[in-house]
């Protein structure tokens, strides 16, 4: 039997050019994998970076400074969300800065609280924070103990400081523009004339004219807390010092503002294309406005005039200068009207204008009642005690170091942050 021989292969030999060829392009195809490699890695990192740079760096930047205690933007949109919770997703930009200033005031409360003999325990807390199904974070403890705090001040610092009972009047009034016109109306108000209708129909001070002149009852010693529109006019001082039944005289009072004020005009030039070149100096009433034309006509500087007297804030700062009437800037046609009569040089009568805002008038009042020990009013009361508290955090902020570096932008980003966490 023949045996069968075993086929040998050959194994494959390179040459050394072959070799060096092969090993080349290993090289190379090592340095491809590598670079591709390092180029993904360096694609993940950037996208990584970027995502860190635009959503998760801005949560940890100070937003809010209160003295020494700093709160970033993640505080910030928790607090934005705990307060505008059941709101419509565009109310919440609107609360934008409420949630700014409730982190500040919250700041100050539990700082200051302790200083008026107020505090809370832990168990408070989370009994609070319990009963309101509010997570245990630091963010919505600061809440609660802020909250907390507040009720307790509110109980037994600042209700104790408010009487449940005191004198008080019951109080019509109306603010007039002029003594004449203050004079004319007392007249008819004592020939029986209705205060009220008078009062909406001649009043020029808002909230008279809204209530109609009834401002029901005033407690002695707490009218401006009550009323702070007139928190600091003479209202109370004329009110208490009235016989029952009797109306006040005219009585000038240079605190409250009235819809309405009187111009003294001058025309410096005339254009064809531009119109009349307008300055003027609005005063608070008749009585003034003519005493002004008086000073003008014997000599005395307009722009001087301006600096002292004009209550119109944005022609004071450049003496008085309105404009040209055929400009963009000029709006007021009452005024244009006005001055189309004058020539260069003149000054013009007292013009009525009931588009702006001064001060100065003068008070009619009638006491209708009076009690020396009247009981207030639950609303009232609560009103009262509340105004207490609210002066006793704005003066903490005038007297504290508070910073809101939020920008516009940062806001919108917020809130959109605040809705997409909704799912908005």
């Amino acid at each position: 039997m023949v045996k069968k021989q075993k086929k040998t292969e050959l194994k494959r030999t390179f040459t050394k050019r072959q070799m060096s060829k092969w090993q080349r392009q290993q090289r190379i195809q090592h340095i491809i994998i590598g670079i591709g490699a390092f180029f993904f890695a360096f694609i993940i990192g950037w996208i990584g970076y970027g995502y860190y740079n635009e959503q998760v760096k801005p949560l940890h930047q100070t937003v809010i400074r209160v003295n020494d205690t700093v709160f970033d933007m993640d505080y910030y949109i928790k607090v934005l969300d705990l307060i505008s919770q059941g709101q419509e997703s565009t109310a919440v930009s609107f609360m934008a800065n409420t949630a700014a200033g409730f982190i500040a005031q919250g700041e100050l409360i539990r700082q200051r609280a302790a200083d008026l003999g107020a505090s809370v325990s832990t168990d408070e807390i989370n009994n609070q924070l319990a009963g309101l199904g509010i997570p245990d974070a630091k963010v919505y403890r600061d809440v609660v103990t802020a909250r907390l705090l507040a009720a307790k001040l509110l109980r037994d610092y600042f209700d104790p400081k408010v009487p449940t009972a005191c004198e008080q009047a019951k109080v019509q009034a109306m603010f007039l523009e002029s003594k004449e016109i203050a004079e004319e109306a007392r007249v008819r108000l004592a020939m029986s004339d209705n205060f009220t209708s008078l009062a909406e129909r001649a009043s020029r001070e808002a909230l008279t004219k809204e209530k109609k002149g009834d401002l029901g009852w005033l407690p002695k010693g707490f009218t401006g807390d009550l009323l702070e529109e007139l928190g600091s006019s003479k209202l109370e001082e004329i009110a208490f010092s009235l016989e029952l039944g009797m109306i006040s005289e005219p009585t000038y009072d240079d605190s409250v503002d009235k819809g309405m004020g009187y111009w003294i005009l001058k025309v410096t030039e005339k254009d064809e294309a531009k119109g009349l070149h307008v300055w003027g100096i609005l005063l608070g009433t008749w009585d003034e406005a003519a005493e002004i034309k008086a000073k003008l006509e014997s000599g005395e500087d307009f722009s001087t005039l301006v600096s002292q007297y004009s209550q119109h804030l944005v022609s004071k700062e450049q003496g008085g200068d309105l404009g040209w009437t055929r400009g963009g800037e000029f709006r007021n046609r009452i005024l244009a009207g006005f001055a189309e009569q004058l020539e260069p040089g003149a000054i013009s009568k007292p013009v009525t204008d009931e588009s702006v805002q001064t001060k100065g008038g003068y008070w009619l009042i009638k006491v209708e009642e009076r009690d020396t020990d009247r009981q207030l009013e639950d609303e009232v009361r609560q009103t009262l005690v509340f105004k207490l508290f609210q002066d006793w955090v704005n003066e903490l902020e005038k007297n504290s170091l508070m910073e809101n570096y939020l920008t516009e932008e940062e806001k919108a980003w917020a809130v959109a942050r605040v809705l997409k966490n909704r799912g908005q």
